[in-house]
């Protein structure tokens, strides 16, 4: 006996946050995302697509992979430094600690799976090639309109600032008590609230300042001089950006959890 056809994939979908029938949704294979918007009402007048959080559990696992890989690539070029007759011995200390810490940051994050896609359903009515098709256990949040910036990292006094469409990034960095004696001025960058990371430098304020969305978070890291004698393969703002956005991201899920319990 042949099999019946069966159109809907084995599994569901959830939407979380400003939906006017926020769930858990059955998909149909080849199902995409906005006609579940639709399905469940649309959006309320309060959504902030810009800001919304979709999560898939195969991104979940290869973002967990990646952490795991990032963190054996820091012991490796550790481990190639220790050995090398031209490491500087009095720093050498200092980037061991730096390098475990790191590295049990990386092996210990959650992580997330978020995929930076759109999420409105006007633009997704003229721009079908960015509407995405679902997946069983796909998640998506979405947030009401925040009304803040959020600056942290080697600032002064890091926290959330109130936006305002006048200012730029080093607005809000000023506001923050500017960068502190160990901020990295040439590595600082900014979580969208789509999730994307974009690298800022002083020099690019200086010619054209960058506007900074509402929900957005401003880093700036550490200075990185303790591994100056370490000549990394990958630039470590690639892995504080990956950390950033996963916990921008929990962030936004777990606010969304708390208001629909």
């Amino acid at each position: 006996i042949g099999k019946i056809y069966n159109d809907r994939d084995s599994g569901l979908i959830t939407l979380l946050g400003e939906f006017k029938q926020p769930g858990r949704y059955a998909i149909k294979r080849g199902e995409r995302i906005s006609e579940v918007i639709s399905r469940a009402g649309g959006l309320t007048p309060q959504a902030y697509p810009y800001g919304a959080v979709f999560t898939r559990e195969s991104a979940k696992r290869r973002e967990k992979l990646g952490y795991e890989r990032s963190a054996l690539e820091l012991e490796g070029f550790l481990a190639t430094a220790l050995s090398s007759p031209n490491s500087e011995t009095n720093r050498l200390g200092e980037a061991t600690r730096a390098v475990s810490t790191l590295a049990e940051t990386l092996r210990s994050a959650v992580p997330v799976g978020r995929l930076v896609m759109e999420a409105d359903p006007t633009v997704l009515q003229i721009r079908p090639d960015l509407d995405i098709v679902l997946e069983p256990g796909d998640q998506l949040v979405m947030p009401k309109r925040p009304s803040s910036v959020t600056v942290t990292g080697e600032v002064l006094s890091p926290g959330a600032l109130q936006f305002s469409p006048d200012l730029k990034a080093d607005d809000y960095i000023e506001m923050a008590g500017g960068i502190g004696r160990t901020g990295d001025d040439g590595r600082i960058f900014v979580v969208l609230p789509n999730g994307a990371a974009k690298p800022l430098s002083i020099s690019y304020w200086n010619y054209d300042s960058v506007n900074i969305p509402p929900g957005s978070t401003v880093i700036i890291p550490r200075d990185a001089t303790p591994f100056d004698f370490v000549s990394f393969a990958k630039d470590l703002t690639q892995i504080f950006s990956q950390l950033a956005i996963g916990a921008a991201s929990i962030l936004v899920i777990s606010n969304n959890n708390d208001s629909d319990d």
